[in-house]
């Protein structure tokens, strides 16, 4: 099976950082206080988050922090250092994500991975991920209260109307309040943010695939013609790869996106009675 150079590692980074780019644009660099990052670093079971210098290098890659690292120490020395670089989707998701830092001669921690924040600086905390590879998430979003429309949808409901909708409440298992809040106000991120995770799950998984999708093909090179051989030539098929497993988290963000337009639309909304129910005779 061909191995990754770290040529083909640099060709498909820059793949991955564009698909990345497009689909977490607008993230941000989380506040290190922030109860709910406090509360994924001590679930990760990682040390004190800081921000760190993120630093523009040409050696950094993109999906191989190790092999870009391993670049910097062998030109200046230091170390490297494992742990998770943290990013945020306001209000919706908290990612912790398995990274890697340079630790400079001096002591310095520096980022020099390209990021998909628009931040000069990473969010850093240090932990034995080594041997971890993806992403731990903490899911922000909490449903909006709507127990005042509920009531207001209940007490509304004429005779005939109530006793249907307690009766299909009844075969739900559930409480007539319940049932009207879920079948009237439900919130479609409670599963659209966990799919979202499933398929980034699942893109990092595939990632294992990619040395197989190397081409060595030194047979359809003349070097005479052809000029010296190019690491994108063998990296094509594999970039063709990423590019259809990223489709699919392309989908699920969508979803996301369409959820948040819905409960955007729902605060304004004037709801009326529950829909399909019979009216009173």
């Amino acid at each position: 099976m061909p191995k990754l150079s770290d040529d083909h590692k640099a060709q498909l980074s820059a793949t991955m950082l564009e698909l990345d780019d497009d689909l977490f644009s607008g993230e941000v660099v989380p506040d290190p206080a922030a109860p709910h990052v406090q509360a994924l670093l001590a679930e990760l079971g990682a040390g004190e988050a800081a921000t760190i210098e993120l630093r523009d290098d040409h050696l950094g890659i993109y999906g191989w922090t190790d092999a870009g690292i391993r670049a910097r120490i062998a030109a200046d020395g230091g170390a490297i250092r494992y742990g998770w670089r943290l990013r945020e989707w306001p209000e919706v998701l908290l990612t912790a994500e398995r990274h890697a830092v340079w630790e400079e001669p001096d002591g310095t921690l520096v980022d020099i991975t390209p990021s998909n924040t628009e931040s000069s600086v990473s969010l850093f905390a240090l932990g034995d991920t080594e041997a971890l590879t993806g992403a731990r998430y903490g899911v922000l979003h909490v449903s909006p209260d709507r127990s005042a429309e509920v009531a207001e949808r209940v007490a509304s409901l004429k005779a005939g109307q109530r006793s249907y909708e307690e009766r299909r409440a009844a075969k739900a298992g559930l409480t007539l309040n319940d049932w009207i809040a879920i079948k009237s106000f439900a919130d479609p991120l409670l599963e659209a943010i966990p799919a979202f995770i499933q398929a980034c799950a699942l893109y990092t998984a595939k990632l294992a695939q990619l040395p197989d999708l190397i081409e060595l093909r030194p047979d359809d090179h003349d070097d005479i013609a052809d000029g010296p051989w190019q690491p994108d030539w063998e990296t094509e098929p594999a970039a063709d790869k990423l590019i259809r497993w990223h489709i699919v988290r392309e989908d699920r963000m969508m979803d996301i996106e369409a959820g948040l337009d819905t409960l955007a639309l729902a605060e304004t909304r004037n709801f009326g009675a529950p829909n399909h129910a019979p009216e009173d005779r």
